[in-house]
């Protein structure tokens, strides 16, 4: 009888633990949590609305001891979509990752960054290529530079391989080598960096031509750092235009191209409004007041941006948007409702890259390429400008000189908590008159930290200004 007693206690003492153990597996196990992230995605998508139709934009920035990360890429409303992208940004990422635990002993002077980014050309009836670039530096001389290009059919849901584009023969082969060959040679900015043989070896690889895109006009050959060039190259792109190289496209995309050649439809471009339109003079604010300034980075946002421009309002508030270019070009419609609120719009790059680590020409790109897209979608150009991280030197200040410099005095650090209980205690331990105040508008979270923070200020007795009329104070 005791015997028995013994083994029953030891069979339920089993079950028991085997009970606890399963359970904690089950909570450990990502994939049981993968129902709700789904879910979460699902509603991303289907809420935001972007410039290209089925296409949104997805931004990742941290700035952390050791590295500073920005990533940007496509999303769709046809989830299919985006197991490639994804997978590229994961792995791009994660290898990134592990460069920075390896050489933490090096990167106290010097801290890695990641950047990456996409551009998206229309070809035609909804058929766009996506160029992902993945720009590098953890440590040792020079970056990496490298790129992936996907060409994607929106409505049918599926991405379209360069040789359903191009017949790939010999004498396909022979006559790219040559319009290459031409090409690179007689480029004021590349010639002197152009390896011949390398591009002789590139092209009798049996490569896929994975590295063309089309746009609505020409056809696009992206290489990556040191592939058929110099490093000082960077990562080449030759484009030639559709009409020289006719030749090659299968008879599905002749068709295509003829039908569309002369009459691709180009992305609209606001007009620059007449003098009774624009943005309302600023009225003065009292001098004898407490003022502040709101300032948002990162966006435009088509849910989180629209949430705080209704906060805004409520508090009869204004602020300056520090905007991307590439988020511009997604949501114009966002970048000009903020401006037709009367908020002030700054310029903060193309795609957020440190551009302490570029040279002259890229910093002028960045900066230049935001104005033109801010312009066409606001009707004016931006007013003020803050580089990416704040990091800055003579060559920034040189390159930024038609636009006022503006930092800020707090950092809500609001992309890192995710917490606006943490932002609002931020901000009430360090605000004053002139303060200007850093937020993240491409967070929910950022929402509802600033509806505490202007309820706070404004019981404080704080008045709302754009970083422009608070310096001309």
């Amino acid at each position: 009888m005791k015997r028995a007693s013994i083994i029953i206690l030891f069979l339920l003492g089993m079950i028991i633990l085997l009970t606890l153990l399963y359970m904690n597996d089950k909570d450990s196990n990502p994939n049981n949590n993968m129902k709700n992230d789904s879910t979460a995605v699902e509603e991303h998508t289907s809420t935001e609305q972007s410039n290209y139709r089925g296409i949104h934009i997805v931004t990742d920035i941290h700035d952390e001891a050791l590295y500073k990360l920005a990533i940007h890429y496509p999303e769709f409303d046809n989830t299919s979509l985006n197991e490639a992208i994804r997978e590229y940004i994961t792995v791009s990422k994660q290898q990134f990752l592990e460069e920075v635990e390896l050489n933490k002993p090096f990167l106290k002077e010097n801290i890695a960054e990641l950047n990456l980014s996409f551009d998206i050309y229309p070809v035609i009836n909804n058929i766009y290529s996506i160029v992902l670039s993945n720009n590098s530096y953890v440590s040792g001389a020079n970056g990496s530079q490298s790129s992936k290009v996907l060409i994607v059919d929106v409505d049918e849901g599926r991405y379209i391989s360069q040789l359903e584009i191009i017949k790939d023969t010999i004498e396909n082969r022979a006559t790219i080598y040559k319009l290459l060959s031409k090409e690179f040679e007689q480029s004021e900015e590349y010639s002197i960096f152009f390896f011949q043989d390398y591009l002789k070896q590139w092209i009798d690889d049996n490569h896929p031509f994975s590295n063309l895109y089309l746009n609505n006009h020409s056809l696009v050959f992206k290489f990556d750092k040191y592939q058929v060039t110099a490093g000082a190259a960077g990562s080449p792109e030759i484009s030639i235009p559709i009409d020289k190289v006719k030749t090659l496209f299968t008879d599905e995309w002749i068709e295509k191209l003829k039908i569309n050649i002369d009459n691709m439809p180009e992305k609209p471009i606001v007009p620059s409004p007449t003098p009774s339109e624009g943005k309302e003079p600023a009225t003065e604010v009292p001098s004898n007041k407490k003022r502040v300034a709101l300032t948002f980075d990162d966006g435009p946002h088509p849910v989180n941006t629209v949430s705080i421009l209704k906060l805004l309002e409520k508090y009869e508030a204004k602020a300056t948007f520090f905007m991307l270019g590439n988020r511009v070009d997604f949501y114009p419609e966002t970048a000009k409702k903020v401006a037709d609120q009367g908020h002030e719009i700054g310029n903060h790059t193309w795609d957020h890259k440190d551009l302490t680590t570029l040279d002259h020409e890229e910093m002028i790109e960045e900066i230049n390429r935001t104005i033109t897209v801010i312009k066409q979608a606001i009707g004016q150009e931006p007013t003020a400008f803050r580089p990416p991280y704040g990091a800055m030197n003579d060559k920034v200040k040189a390159a930024s000189t038609d636009l006022p410099i503006v930092l800020w005095s707090i950092d809500t650090l609001d992309w890192k908590s995710h917490d606006p209980e943490a932002v609002l205690k931020i901000v009430k331990s360090n605000v004053k008159d002139g303060s200007i105040i850093l937020m993240h508008d491409i967070h929910k979270t950022t929402v509802e930290a600033v509806a505490l923070v202007l309820k706070y200020l404004q019981d404080e007795g704080y008045e709302f200004v754009t970083v422009s009329d608070l310096k001309s104070s």
